[in-house]
């Protein structure tokens, strides 16, 4: 049997900072945030998805908020089974006779298997039928319809909130790959920390990411050079308001993505050297949140040597990947299994 684009699969990007759902016939049907509001006196959740966000940081006594996912891996079970039941209450309505939907799920690339195992049970309780892992590059690949239709060799880089995944491509199929700890949420702590020690002010992860994106934004574009942000002061505990350079978030992030750029040019450095040719060709291809950022890309670009290009909306990429995946007999037959990858090359 061929999953196909019937009314019984289910394809969800549940990842470190936003959960997403695909169905047949009505696309991303869910994009939100995937964090919950838990009130801890009553035990139960009392946000989810963008309104839990939009907590963050200002809670009442007794209301926490926290991710599901940390880092690329489960970091909650509890919230990962509520955003498991909120994803597939955006799916087709098969339970009502008796057809559980088979869910497709990315996993990082070397993703534990306790994590697999506590995302599988999750969406097991709620109501799935079957789950099948992908790797998150595998389906960023399928999603940008690049490196699996080609003979040539090419390297993708998914770049998200919690993990950096590095897959190489040869003849259609993922033949090694990596994942490192350089995702958004690093690059953010990364920020807090340089606010923290040159302007002696705290601030909360979101506004250390709108700093972030907005330092990395192209310059002829905004063509701005001081950025504000809101935080308080810790010698007098006050909020404050302080002018950040985007060079000073450019040094705080460098660092970081000079680890991306040596663990990239050690995966270029171990493949063969035909294959290693191929790659310096066609380039690095980008997916992900963090694909957007222009300064990034340049970053990475000079610094390999190598065209850097990511595709329209590099987000979602992953998601609309696992909906192309849902179509594929190896999927159906041999789930995961099928698209395993050696570690390195």
């Amino acid at each position: 049997m061929v999953l196909g684009f019937t009314n019984r699969v289910l394809a969800v990007d549940l990842g470190t900072s936003r959960v997403r759902v695909w169905r047949p016939r009505g696309g991303i049907v869910l994009d939100e945030p995937s964090v919950v509001a838990v009130d801890l006196r009553q035990g139960r959740a009392c946000a989810v998805g963008a309104a839990a966000k939009h907590m963050s940081g200002r809670t009442p006594t007794g209301v926490t908020v926290v991710r599901a996912v940390q880092d690329g891996r489960v970091g909650d079970f509890e919230a990962v089974r509520i955003l498991a039941r909120r994803a597939l209450e955006c799916g087709p309505r098969t339970l009502l006779d008796g057809m559980r939907p088979t869910v497709l799920a990315s996993v990082p690339v070397d993703c534990p298997g306790v994590h697999e195992r506590a995302l599988e049970q999750a969406f097991l309780q709620v109501g799935a039928g079957r789950v099948i892992m992908v790797p998150a590059p595998l389906a960023a690949a399928a999603g940008s319809r690049v490196l699996l239709g080609q003979d040539a060799g090419g390297l993708l880089v998914d770049l998200g909130a919690g993990t950096a995944d590095l897959a190489v491509f040869a003849y259609g199929r993922m033949v090694a790959a990596r994942s490192l700890p350089v995702g958004g949420d690093a690059l953010d702590r990364a920020v807090v920390a340089r606010i923290r020690r040159d302007h002696r002010m705290e601030i909360e992860p979101v506004a250390a990411e709108r700093l972030r994106v907005a330092a990395e934004a192209p310059a002829d574009v905004h063509g701005r050079t001081v950025l504000e942000v809101r935080g308080r002061h810790i010698g007098r505990n006050a909020p404050v308001v302080a002018r950040v350079g985007v060079a000073e978030i450019h040094d705080a992030l460098a660092p970081l993505l000079a680890g991306l750029v040596d663990a990239i040019a050690d995966t270029l450095a171990r493949c063969p050297a035909e294959l290693g040719a191929d790659i310096l060709d066609c380039g690095l291809a980008l997916t992900g949140g963090l694909a957007h950022g222009a300064w990034t890309r340049a970053r990475l670009q000079d610094a390999l040597g190598v065209p850097v290009a990511a595709p329209e909306d590099p987000d979602v990429r992953t998601i609309l990947g696992l909906g192309a995946l849902s179509a594929s007999p190896q999927i159906t037959a041999r789930g995961a299994d099928v698209w395993s990858a050696a570690p390195v090359c």
